[in-house]
């Protein structure tokens, strides 16, 4: 199905089967209704793969940005014992030349290659795989394949208004399981049970609000019982229409209406309360460390912190089944761009 129909209507909905992500035929318009184009039109759209890999000692993080002007590429590993490790980030123009970023969440081949630092991540939907090489900042390198389909992930992908002339289409999903990972941070292999490993995808294209802002939080996990748990929830964004707010249970997937993020802005190291009013997900996140960035320019600001910690909830299924879990790491961010 094609995302933009005739007449320049949005196909809005959530979408369990491959589309065709027409984006280039869409009328961007403006305030009052006149087309935007050109250079204009080019910047204004987004995109985003953020990717995480939990292990039982540590996690990384690592995600591609194209922002139509500028990109971002950037990577962390955290420790739980010791904290944050190691921390990569680097910005460009965005040519089509540091950094490649087909706009297509079916199919794609993103590479980026700066000095000696590279980055490619292949994902298939035909083909049901998700295949990530790395090496960035000459010390810290990963490389893994997982299986990742349509019918047997169950993603949950979303297409929404932004504004009245806007759009987003995302897609996520958690957990992963792996079919093959290396991990190596100084030329050293990183010690970890690629059994007890994680993976969690989250991928988003469109044109977002000149000033855009998101809570977030994501996490996945094999518990004791070999149960495979995983969640991505957002709030302030994305919500007017189809809720992008999933978990997972053995791939099996259920969808939150709406979630709200009770934490301190003063001082978010204290614990999160993150909930929905039917009572189908209750939790805890307590903050251990963070990652963040600040950029104030003349026509673009951002200002976003990550955090990683531990969380402790539940998840109640639609026939009523609680899944409980205690101390799971996972990723919130709270998240302001102007651009």
């Amino acid at each position: 199905m094609k995302i933009i129909g005739s007449e320049n209507k949005v196909n809005y909905g959530v979408f369990d089967d491959p589309v065709e992500f027409n984006y280039k035929e869409f009328q961007l318009l403006d305030f009052f209704g006149k087309e935007i184009r050109g250079f204009k039109k080019r910047f204004a759209f987004k995109r985003f793969n953020y990717i995480g890999i939990i292990t039982k000692e540590f996690l990384i993080g690592f995600a591609t940005v194209s922002l139509g002007y500028a990109y971002n590429v950037f990577t962390y590993l955290y420790h739980y014992k010791d904290g944050i490790l190691y921390e990569f980030d680097t910005k460009g123009l965005d040519l089509g030349r540091g950094l490649k970023f087909p706009a297509n969440p079916d199919e794609y081949k993103i590479q980026f290659k700066k000095g000696s630092s590279f980055l490619t991540i292949d994902k298939s939907h035909s083909n049901g795989k998700l295949f990530a090489d790395g090496f960035l900042g000459k010390k810290l390198r990963f490389k893994f394949a997982a299986d990742y389909g349509l019918k047997t992930h169950s993603p949950l992908r979303v297409l929404n208004p932004s504004e009245p002339t806007h759009w987003t289409f995302t897609e996520k999903c958690s957990p992963l399981i792996l079919k093959s990972i290396e991990l190596s941070f100084q030329d050293r292999p990183l010690v970890f049970d690629p059994k007890e490993t994680t993976i969690l995808y989250d991928w988003s294209g469109g044109f977002l609000r000149r000033e855009t802002n998101w809570y977030w939080a994501a996490f996945s996990s094999i518990l004791p019982d070999k149960t495979s748990i995983g969640a991505n929830f957002a709030a302030l964004v994305n919500e007017s229409f189809f809720s992008e707010n999933a978990y997972w249970i053995d791939n099996k997937r259920q969808r939150v209406p709406r979630l709200i993020f009770d934490f301190s802005q003063k001082d978010p190291y204290k614990s999160w309360r993150i909930y929905d009013e039917e009572g189908l997900v209750e939790l805890k996140f307590v903050p251990e460390g963070e990652r963040k960035d600040k950029m104030n320019l003349v026509f673009s600001k951002l200002y976003f912190r990550q955090f990683v910690g531990k969380f402790t909830g539940k998840f109640k299924t639609a026939e009523g089944k609680e899944i409980v879990f205690q101390d799971v790491y996972g990723f919130t961010e709270f998240h302001r761009s102007l651009w």
